[in-house]
């Protein structure tokens, strides 16, 4: 008896003594990093880092959120937790129903403290050039080879320069989430918008800074197939369930997104200082947006009406301004004809569309071209096939080069998707070992 009560006792001994370990591993878990935000949020969590104001808050789930200098009212380190103010779920998205909402005015943005951030400019496609149709020259992929290349050069903030009419669906989430998952908890990401229809301005939609030149143009989501015909049913609900997803995430009321993608009105009601108070689906705002019967593309005007515009910058000068930065160093090297520094990841991403541009003009020729050196291969005595063997191998070669850089012309010139590209590869070059015997 007294063996067990000893065993008892030291159990019980044991069992205190690891309660107070996991109370107090519990306390110490309880301390953590407080942003209190400008409209009102709270975000709690570790802040992972700080840069001149901003700040990366890695939450509970393991996600980082990015706020910017002009959003944070105020920081608190190692506070704990209480019930009275509970820790803020991870997205802090409004929890309010989205068709209920009076949308939060945009605090004024304030300089952000000294010191010289190093800034770079990305071109989001290339209209002018022909290179700005988004899955083509404007890829997920692309935009992610970049950010090693962005790391190596220090940058710490990433100014997308938006010059695109648009382009495919299909790479709608891919090139979001890229933005969201990928840019954003490592950069300050903004959005500079030039021309921005359609895909091109969906998919930076997640950004939560957007800064308009003066002859911007942001919008026109409406998704067509075939001979201009609108996408309607199962397949519009889908597009539009994933852009209100997209616009929440950037911090956008999702009914600006819809009104660009479906033809419903939309108009607001502002103070005195021109900020948005309420926001309405029909034309009963002070200020109409967008008429009925009309799709949703905002100029530089009225997205500063609607409070979607951060500031009005032509330069990267005034862009820096009205960012906030009281220094900035804009990274790269002047290029003639290029109106802000090129540094080392534009000249990749430039690189990627002019490749892309020549391999969308050859790589029908080069496919002809395997196609007839493998007819002439197997029309040919063994002797004699070796020469169109080798035409036909160059050609295949060259295709799966020009895919290798860019995907997506597999299925935009092939119309197959990678998989079946990469399978039909695989027969193909089994063909001509055979023919080689």
């Amino acid at each position: 008896m007294m063996k067990t009560s000893n065993n008892l006792i030291s159990r019980l001994a044991c069992g205190m003594a690891c309660a107070v370990a996991m109370l107090a591993c519990a306390q110490l878990s309880l301390a953590l990093d407080r942003v209190t935000l400008n409209d009102g949020r709270v975000v709690e969590g570790e802040i992972a880092r700080e840069l001149n104001g901003s700040v990366w808050v890695k939450t509970a789930d393991g996600q980082t959120q990015f706020f910017t200098a002009s959003d944070v009212l105020r920081i608190e380190r190692n506070v704990e937790a209480t019930e009275e103010e509970p820790a803020a779920t991870p997205g802090v998205t409004d929890p309010s129903p989205s068709a209920n909402r009076t949308p939060t005015a945009k605090p004024e943005k304030r300089a952000v403290s000294s010191g010289a951030p190093r800034a770079a400019v990305l071109s989001y496609g290339d209209a002018d050039a022909g290179q700005g149709m988004v899955g083509t020259y404007i890829t997920a992929q692309s935009l992610r080879e970049v950010i090693p290349i962005l790391e190596e050069e220090n940058i710490d903030i990433v100014v997308f320069r938006i010059n695109s009419g648009g382009g495919a669906v299909l790479e709608l989430n891919p090139l979001s989430d890229v933005l969201h998952n990928e840019f954003k908890p490592k950069f300050r990401t903004v959005a500079w918008i030039d021309y921005a229809i359609s895909a091109a301005s969906l998919t930076p939609h997640t950004l939560s800074e957007h800064y308009f030149m003066r002859r911007g143009a942001y919008g026109g989501n409406t998704a067509w197939f075939g001979a201009m015909q609108a996408v309607t049913g199962r397949e519009l609900e889908n597009i539009l369930y994933d852009a209100e997803r997209i616009s929440e995430r950037g911090g956008h009321d999702p009914r600006i997104i819809r009104a660009m993608q479906i033809m419903e009105p939309l108009s607001v009601d502002l103070d005195e200082n021109g900020r948005v108070t309420a926001m309405y689906q029909n034309e009963e705002g002070e200020v109409i947006i967008n008429k009925q019967g009309r799709v949703l593309a905002l100029t530089s005007v009225t997205a500063q009406q609607l409070g979607f515009a951060d500031g009005i910058a032509d330069t990267v000068d005034e862009l820096g301004k009205a960012m906030g930065l009281t220094e900035v160093e804009w990274v790269g090297e002047e290029v003639e004809g290029v109106p802000y520094p090129v540094c080392k990841a534009e000249k990749y991403l430039r690189r990627f569309r002019e490749q892309t541009a020549r391999d969308e003009q050859s790589i029908n020729q080069y496919f002809d071209g395997y196609n007839v050196a493998l007819g002439l291969a197997r029309a040919a005595q063994p002797d004699n096939r070796g020469k169109f063997i080798g035409f036909a191998r160059r050609s295949l070669n060259q295709i799966v080069r020009m895919v290798d850089n860019n995907p997506r012309l597999a299925l935009f010139i092939l119309g197959r998707s990678v998989e079946d590209f990469e399978r039909w590869v695989r027969e193909q070059e089994q063909i001509l070992r055979d023919l080689s015997k």
